[in-house]
């Protein structure tokens, strides 16, 4: 049985999530958040994520600050547009990444004979924010571009990392019990 502040956080949790569903439509136009869940051609068996020296890069002020200082307005305007793609792509790959975790997580799961209730309602938490983070992350990028984001895309991949991580450990513990279930036999 689920406790009332149990029940209350999914309700919310789901409330969010129609809510964004609802809105986003209306904020941005479909051809712009169609690009956020697009799945690169011939990326989609190798969807990894980027190391995290890649994203703090893509988010540095350094290399703005180097463009700037060569007075040029066509080379700052150029590194400004290519960042912006940049971290785009970033946010698109991160985003199809996780979601295919997460599928890769729901088939693992349903063949697990002991879920944890709580450990998988966290982790559905955790994903519902991380896919609100690159919602957030890629209509900001889109509009304003990525100078200023740093650490909202350092948390995002840190929040990618941890779903990562928690895959990895229900398909070690999955395959454990494969194992083990095939030495009875």
């Amino acid at each position: 049985m689920i406790s009332v502040p149990a029940a209350v956080m999914i309700a919310i949790l789901l409330l969010l999530f129609l809510l964004l569903f609802a809105v986003r439509n209306v904020v941005f136009p479909p051809d712009l958040v169609s690009g956020l869940n697009a799945c690169f051609p011939g990326d989609a068996p190798d969807l990894t994520l980027c190391p995290p020296e890649f994203v703090a890069r893509i988010f540095s002020h350094d290399d703005q600050e180097f463009v700037v200082a060569t007075k040029s307005s066509h080379l700052e305007k150029l590194f400004k547009r290519e960042r912006k793609a940049v971290a785009l792509v970033w946010v698109q790959q991160t985003s199809a990444a996780i979601r295919r975790i997460m599928r890769e997580h729901v088939i693992a799961a349903r063949q697990s004979k002991d879920l944890e209730l709580t450990t998988e309602v966290r982790l559905l938490a955790l994903y519902v924010r991380l896919m609100f983070v690159c919602w957030v992350l890629f209509a900001v990028i889109y509009s304003t571009g990525p100078v200023w984001l740093r650490g909202l895309a350092v948390y995002a991949d840190v929040l990618s990392q941890r779903i990562v991580c928690a895959q990895q450990a229900l398909g070690t513990v999955t395959v454990a019990r494969e194992i083990h279930g095939a030495a009875r036999i």
